[in-house]
């Protein structure tokens, strides 16, 4: 394990330590009286910030917006939809998704890619929304009471652990500190609440309108590569044991279920190619789309001719890009916000950026929820040097969207264009706090007090220091934890 995973481990056992037992509320289940819904939320926003630090969520708005809108669909339709879910997209070829207390999903890409439909990536997500909405680690704990079989702050290891080790055998690392019987008991249990997670996940399928064949296929399809190809890739499958068994009562379960018909999103296909691409790298992309659509082994021709114009446009080879891109156009008539997107992108790389402003403005007029399409001027007058104009615009949208960190990242950019300090390091300062980095926001205010300014901006500065110093989180003594000097 890393650097990183150990630290959010001991983090995690902070966190959920503490609070003395006696002071726990009633809620009328001894099992979350071991794990409250607001020690749950710590974790989750403590695994949210280290997973930001570490460098392991995918960077792409597309994919992550799409991923937010699928995990809302699936939490709607759940038996309990109170808790904040958080989608990730994990920058990872493993096939692999995990969920955390409080309701922080990660899904890897190399998952998303091997998946066939959309109900089946649906499926995944589903499942890992029960064990959340099931509170199975406050179960685990309160099953263990009195045995001694792990501290949470072990537990809390051994989750994280499973996060992010590409193999999966980290957490058995953990449980091989235990006694053998005590192991045993905990692979029994986790078995419980893996059948279970099938049965309420599939609920939560069925109701989204999806394909609940979906689990079972989707499964058994992974444990057949699996069994063939046993090179660590099959992380969920080490995490998420599947058996036959599971697989037969999943299959059982579905066919008690009505036929639905699920046709998969243009989104979800775009989505999984870009995946691709990204995973594979432009150069191995290139070889993987020239291969299939030239033999046409496809199921959507726009979403192949949109991976390979996008590995062409990582690769620079815009013609090329621009060419394919054309391809997919053609063969999508009705449009997609995603081939826009990639449309300006193509343009502003080359440096045609009149044209590529004009392919933004005249999408947004169709598109205008589509994130990545609201960035898209802004990041034309950025590369073109127009960084005042750009600023004056951003300024703009932060009116509408004052929460968007992405705006406040380019706004920084802005400034640092204009060389004006303080202001680039107070925008900076907003996007640190916006993804729950309060330790880097004090840093960024504090360079931007050295910079200097007026009465009113100094003020102005102090203030928000002191706002963000009480989010900082505390240990069981109250004292902050950070891994950051905040420059006091």
């Amino acid at each position: 394990m890393n650097r990183r995973t150990i630290h959010l481990a001991s983090l995690l056992a902070l966190a959920c330590c503490g609070v003395p037992a006696n002071e726990l509320p009633d809620l009328g289940d001894s099992a979350l009286a071991n794990l409250p819904p607001h020690e749950e939320r710590r974790i989750a926003d403590l695994t949210t910030r280290e997973l930001r630090r570490s460098g392991a969520v995918l960077s792409d708005v597309e994919i992550a917006d799409y991923l937010q809108r699928l995990g809302y669909k699936l939490v709607a339709a759940s038996n309990d939809n109170r808790v904040n879910f958080r989608f990730f997209p994990i920058d990872d070829g493993a096939i692999n998704a995990w969920a955390v207390p409080g309701g922080v999903i990660g899904v890897n890409g190399g998952l998303i890619v091997l998946t066939q439909h959309e109900s089946e990536l649906a499926a995944v997500m589903a499942h890992e929304i029960a064990h959340v909405t099931q509170h199975h680690y406050a179960r685990m704990l309160e099953s263990q009471k009195g045995s001694g079989l792990m501290s949470l702050g072990a537990l809390a290891l051994a989750i994280l652990a499973a996060s992010r080790s590409s193999t999966g055998d980290a957490p058995m690392a953990a449980i091989a500190a235990t006694e053998g019987y005590q192991a045993q008991r905990y692979l029994d249990f986790s078995r419980d609440f893996e059948r279970e997670a099938d049965r309420v996940g599939m609920q939560t399928l069925s109701s989204a309108g999806f394909d609940v064949r979906a689990m079972p296929t989707f499964f058994d399809r992974m444990q057949k590569y699996y069994r063939n190809v046993d090179n660590g890739a099959f992380a969920f499958l080490r995490t998420h044991p599947v058996t036959g068994e599971r697989i037969s009562d999943s299959e059982a379960r579905a066919a008690q279920q009505p036929y639905k018909q699920w046709t998969d999103s243009m989104d979800y296909l775009l989505v999984r190619e870009k995946a691709r691409t990204l995973q594979l790298g432009n150069r191995g992309a290139i070889d993987y789309y020239r291969g299939t659509t030239e033999q046409k082994k496809y199921a959507s021709e726009a979403a192949q001719q949109y991976g390979y114009a996008y590995a062409c446009l990582l690769a620079s080879q815009y013609e090329e890009a621009w060419k394919h891109l054309e391809l997919a156009r053609k063969a999508l008539p009705a449009g997609h916000p995603m081939l826009e997107s990639l449309a300006g992108n193509i343009r502003n790389q080359q440096g045609k950026y009149e044209e590529a402003t004009q392919i933004y403005q005249a999408a947004l007029q169709r598109y205008p929820s589509a994130p990545a399409l609201g960035y898209g001027p802004i990041d034309v007058l950025l590369r073109q040097g127009s960084a005042k104009e750009a600023v004056a615009q951003i300024e703009k949208a932060l009116g509408e969207r004052p929460s968007d960190p992405e705006l406040h990242k380019r706004l920084a950019e802005g400034y640092e264009k204009l060389n004006q300090a303080g202001p680039a390091h107070r925008a900076m300062a907003e996007y640190y706090a916006l993804i729950d980095e309060p330790t880097a926001a004090i840093e960024q205010l504090n360079v931007a007090r050295r910079s200097g300014g007026d009465f009113y901006q100094l003020s102005a500065i102090e203030a928000r220091i002191r706002e963000l110093r009480d989010r900082i989180p505390l240990d069981k003594n109250g004292k902050p934890i950070k891994d950051r000097d905040d420059g006091r």
